[in-house]
């Protein structure tokens, strides 16, 4: 009974010892793919929908208590081609590059596992840049064309999981659904030929490894 006693005692010690502390500070980096699940208005008889892109992603989280934090999550630009569909479908409209930084509150449910899992609400500003229209665009419109994309503000939701590997080494996976809506403003010889509002709303996958301080 005494040794039962003892074991039990060293495993609440471990899983404490395992915890997050107040003001700890825990970084992630990893693959991240942003997979949109686009839509948008009618533009030239047709629609627009916009590609995946994987590239390099960080979040830094600061930690409230054990069970709170607020993480900053941190991309490298990521690149998407934007095609057409409907009457548009087939039509290489363009492209352009982004940045999703995300503020976010997180929830951390247990007192100091192995296995962590944690959900997330937050805010996300995107900012479009480098937008490039076609030359199948041009062709398709007759004239010089391009494109300018308006900046997002939207809600983030978050779900996530850090399994332990060492006393501090992590291995990570989250997923993020993020409201990111734009309006795409197209010129045609420098004169408005549409404007649609464009739904992008991408899933967003992580896989990575976590480092505590």
């Amino acid at each position: 009974m005494r040794k039962s006693l003892t074991f039990a005692a060293a495993l609440l010690l471990a899983s404490a010892a395992n915890a997050h502390e107040q003001n700890e500070l825990f970084f992630r980096v990893g693959a991240a793919s942003v997979q949109p699940d686009a839509s948008s208005g009618s533009v030239l008889g047709g629609g627009v929908d916009v590609k995946n892109d994987t590239n390099l992603g960080f979040t830094g989280t600061w930690f409230i208590n054990k069970h709170w934090g607020v993480e900053v999550l941190a991309a490298l630009p990521f690149s998407h081609d934007i095609v057409g569909t409907g009457a548009l479908k087939g039509v290489d409209i363009g492209s352009t590059k982004h940045l999703p930084p995300t503020v976010s509150v997180q929830y951390y449910p247990l007192d100091g596992e192995t296995f962590q899992p944690y959900v997330g609400l937050g805010v996300n500003y995107t900012n479009f840049f480098k937008t490039n229209a076609s030359s199948t665009l041009d062709t398709a419109l007759g004239g010089k064309s391009d494109i300018s994309l308006s900046y997002s503000t939207g809600l983030a939701y978050q779900v996530g999981a850090d399994w332990k590997i060492t006393e501090n080494i992590y291995v990570n996976a989250a997923v993020w659904k993020i409201d990111i809506d734009t309006t795409a403003d197209i010129n045609v010889n420098g004169k408005r030929a549409a404007s649609v509002d464009v739904q992008i709303d991408p899933t967003v996958f992580m896989l990575g490894v976590g480092f505590k301080y």
